[in-house]
């Protein structure tokens, strides 16, 4: 072999050499980093909104106020007082699942109210538990039209019957309970924040899966003054019983409702059978709208929403005192 030959060789070994060294120094250096990006706040309850709240509280300082929730530790609202007076009421909007205090609809929709008159506080929530989002995908929403659900003359074959029965899956009903309750104390936060600004009875405005909470937070609060869904969806098992929970309400002497959902399509199919259910129930302060949104809702659906809760709120007692 020449010499020339033999330079090639080494030079050839060492590149290669200097190239896993490389690499190797790569892969320890991700491996060091991987632990911190999945670092996030403390949960008892599996409750975390990883929304990036710091990010937005620097974007919005003026508006940006931190709820104490004890220890589930903090969650962000974003707050605008009204801009025009006498205030028109006061509202808690609770995003959809996975959503920020500003994404989507939020941002333009806290800025519409506040020009109507209507003093506002958004908050975001984090996604759920895999097992709660994996479930309700296992299972579909019954119509609401459809009194075979609710008949147990019918068999326990109907799909149903199936979808109600989750007495098998106790761990599930747990991981449930808990986050429900990290969204109410997200909720009680929310409005004990409002209250300390001067607005004693605020409303709650639920976003998309949100409704639900909002809901089911409501009918034990008394501090309340109304209860807004804006493009709802509803559990299986909570769309069912919705009808008995608002007639039942705070003993009867609870909050209205207004329901905003979709005009058309499948939204606006099951805004009209929840509507009619609900009227069959005869209950009482329940309004239902249906109006044209985009899906998922958009900063455009802002204005038209506003609108709508603004005048709606026009017509119940004012929230400040």
């Amino acid at each position: 072999m020449g010499l020339k030959a033999i330079r090639l060789l080494c030079l050839f070994l060492i590149s290669g050499w200097l190239g896993a060294a490389v690499a190797q120094d790569e892969a320890q250096g991700s491996e060091e980093a991987e632990p911190v990006a999945k670092v996030g706040p403390a949960s008892r309850s599996g409750f975390s909104t990883g929304l990036g709240e710091w990010a937005l509280a620097r974007r919005y300082p003026e508006q940006a106020v931190w709820l104490d929730l004890d220890d589930e530790g903090r969650a962000l609202g974003l707050f605008l007082p009204e801009y025009i007076t006498p205030a028109n009421g006061a509202l808690l909007v609770l995003a959809d699942e996975g959503q920020t205090a500003n994404e989507g609809v939020l941002g333009s929709l806290r800025v519409a109210l506040a020009e109507r008159g209507i003093a506002v506080m958004t908050v975001g929530l984090g996604l759920p538990p895999e097992a709660i989002r994996r479930h309700r995908m296992d299972v579909m929403a019954p119509s609401l039209d459809d009194d075979a659900g609710q008949n147990p003359d019918q068999g326990g074959n109907t799909p149903d019957s199936v979808m109600i029965d989750v007495a098998e899956e106790p761990p599930l009903d747990d991981v449930t309970a808990d986050f429900r309750n990290s969204v109410r104390a997200v909720l009680s936060a929310g409005v004990e924040a409002l209250q300390q600004r001067g607005y004693e009875r605020a409303g709650v405005l639920g976003i998309g899966w949100s409704a639900d909470y909002v809901t089911d937070w409501a009918a034990d609060a008394a501090a309340v003054s109304a209860v807004v869904w804006l493009a709802p969806r509803f559990p299986a098992r909570q769309a069912v019983t919705l009808p008995s929970l608002l007639k039942e309400r705070n003993g009867g002497q609870g909050w209205p409702v207004l329901d905003l959902h979709g005009s058309g399509g499948r939204s606006g199919a099951e805004g009209q059978a929840r509507a009619a259910a609900i009227a069959r129930a005869d209950v009482a302060g329940y309004d239902h709208q249906p109006v044209a949104l985009n899906q998922p809702l958009r900063a455009e659906d802002a204005v038209r929403v506003a609108s709508r809760v603004s005048a709606w709120l026009k017509t119940r007692p004012t929230s400040r005192n």
